[in-house]
This record gives C-alpha cells, structure tokens and sequence, in this order.
C-alpha cells in the first residue's frame, strides 16, 4: 500500500536577527586590537556573503520548551488536514533541542496533543531527523498492516550553544557557522491516505559515514563547532546518494523538478547543483529568507515552496537533507497538490 506525505506547516519565531546585530554581539564579546576587529569584523563578511545569510529567526520568548513547539505544530497539520490526534499511531520528533534525556521528546508531544495511544519516540540525527523519521514510518508502513497515521514534528531552538565569543579568525573558523543558525517548528503528516496538500512517497534511502562524526558538534554544555572547510567536501558524496534514490523511484535524476534540499548555505546547494548537471533553478536556495534552521530546514523548505506556487501536481520532489555525524538521508515525492 502506498504511504503519503502531507504538506508541512511551519512557524518562525517572530524576533529577527540580521548580520549587523550578529557582529555587534560579537564586537561586544571582543578583547582584540582595532586592527584585529577588522580582520574578523571581514571575515565574518565573508561567511555571510559565502553562505548567502541575511536574517535570522530566533526564539526568545516564552514557551521556549521544544515540545511545546512541536505539539503546536502538530495540532495544525492536523487541523489542516482535518484529523483528529487520536487517530495517531505514531508520533516522531525529529530534532536533536530536548528538555529532558527521557523519555522521549515525543512522548510529551503525544501527551500534549492528545494522541495518548500513538507509539511515540526520538530520532536524533542532527539536521537529517525528520527525513529518518520518514524512512522510519515507511518501514512501519511495510510490517503492520494496523498502520494508518504518523506525524513527524520538529523543533529547532538553539539558545546555548550558539557564541558570539569569537577572539580570532581561527576561533571564526570553527564558530561561524553557528553564526548562520536560526529557529523553526514543523510538523507533517504521513499515512495510508492522501491529504488535503501533499504527495506520494515513491522511495527513501539513507547512509552513513561515521568517520567524519568530529567534524561537527553540539557538546552538551558548549557551542556548536563545525569544521567547514572539510565538511563542505562531504557534498562529493551527495551526486551518488542522488542517483540511489531516484533509481529506488525509478526516475533519473534529471526528472526531479525540484531538489528540496537541506539549507546549510546557497552555495552549497550552487556546488550540489552543478554536481548534479541540474539547472541551478531545480535546487532551490532559500537560505537567505530563514538562515539554517537545522533539522526544520527541509519541512521548511517545503513549505516555503508551497507558499510561494512553486509546486504543482505531478511535480517530482527529492527532499534530502546532510547532518553531522555524517548522515545523509533522502525521500522521493510524487508531488499530488
């Protein structure tokens, strides 16, 4: 039986942060020279520029309890979709911004949104949860034929792991990026029955390649710390992974109308295209409306899309999303409206 994937809804917090706010946390924080200020000061330009960011939402009222985002995000795919919670099976929180080690964020999540029977639980893989958790349901799908309803939620709050305590250009290496994170909610749907919005999920596949599992972190007491450089080369292996997934569809990667794609930086997603040989339009770069919302960043993206009329039936999607670890994780979509 196919499995269907609904339309995301998604929510921004409303506090904006531009770069020029972001420079002046970390001029505050500086304890450098004049001379030294300018070099960072054009370095963190440089990062901006690269990576396209403009803007940024941040969470800074209250509730800041992810679950809290997550329920809310839940009840209005479900209300969107005119279901009720306890129709639930299963509900999975996709993101790695937690209150508590156990139990599971969903479970909380559950609770609040009244699916008190749905099986509920985490996956933590960084930016690509909510596309494991896709995978993770389709699997369900395919071995319990009691199986009607899943939601996916994220939330992406990153308050206490993000410095603007940033000395020099070698402590800007490893903390810019950082620099370009925001915050997001969502949440989708996925089930035995197609939805109000929403498509047809054809394939998924997912891989590993843990040796890289340094290059990017979130200590539990600490900044986030990435080694850009060397992650950016990790993008080599997106072209292969690609080219699995859409043969598990049964299309060929020219035949994805829109690459709806993880949103580190835009020219990342440039580099992704041209690795491809896709036009440069089928890989949309979104990164400069919202910034890097983590594991929200490819609901987002979609939604996005959605809002703008850029999705139209029959459109092949390829959502995919690349995380610390490293991990990159893919859906094909037969876009139904």
């Amino acid at each position: 039986m196919p499995v269907y994937l609904s339309l995301p809804v998604a929510c921004l917090p409303a506090t904006r942060v531009d770069n020029v706010e972001v420079a002046a946390r970390v001029r505050a924080r500086f304890a450098g020279t004049a001379p030294e200020w300018k070099a960072l000061e054009r370095g963190l330009r440089l990062v901006f520029q690269s990576c396209g960011t403009n803007v940024r939402h941040m969470e800074t009222a209250e509730p800041k309890a992810p679950a809290l985002h997550a329920a809310r995000r839940v009840a209005e795919v479900l209300a969107e979709n005119q279901l009720s919670a306890e129709a639930l099976d299963t509900v999975i929180y996709g993101s790695i911004a937690r209150t508590v080690f156990e139990p599971a964020m969903a479970c909380e999540v559950a609770a609040r949104v009244g699916a008190f029977g749905a099986l509920a639980y985490d996956i933590v893989a960084a930016c690509a949860g909510p596309l494991l958790a896709v995978e993770a349901v389709m699997g369900k799908a395919a071995i319990d034929p009691d199986w009607k309803l899943g939601a996916v939620a994220s939330a992406s709050l990153s308050e206490g792991h993000l410095s603007y305590d940033i000395g020099s250009l070698s402590a800007l290496e490893s903390l810019a990026a950082g620099l370009t994170i925001g915050n997001a909610s969502t949440a989708m749907l996925l089930g035995r029955e197609p939805f109000v919005h929403g498509g047809r999920v054809l394939a998924t596949y997912s891989q590993g390649a843990a040796r890289n599992y340094e290059l990017c972190s979130v200590p539990t007491s600490g900044p986030f710390r990435s080694a850009r450089a060397t992650l950016l080369g990790l993008a080599a292996m997106v072209p292969d992974h690609v080219r699995t997934v859409t043969a598990r569809a049964g299309i060929g990667v020219d035949e994805v109308d829109l690459y709806v794609l993880h949103q580190p930086s835009d020219r990342v997603l440039r580099g992704v295209a041209r690795a491809l040989g896709v036009p440069a339009e089928r890989v949309p770069q979104l990164h400069g409306l919202h910034a890097n919302t983590e594991a929200s960043a490819v609901p987002l993206a979609l939604r996005t899309l959605y809002d703008q009329g850029r999705l139209r039936p029959g459109m092949k999607l390829l959502l995919g999303s690349a995380a610390a670890g490293f991990t990159l994780a893919s859906a094909v979509v037969l876009w139904e409206g």
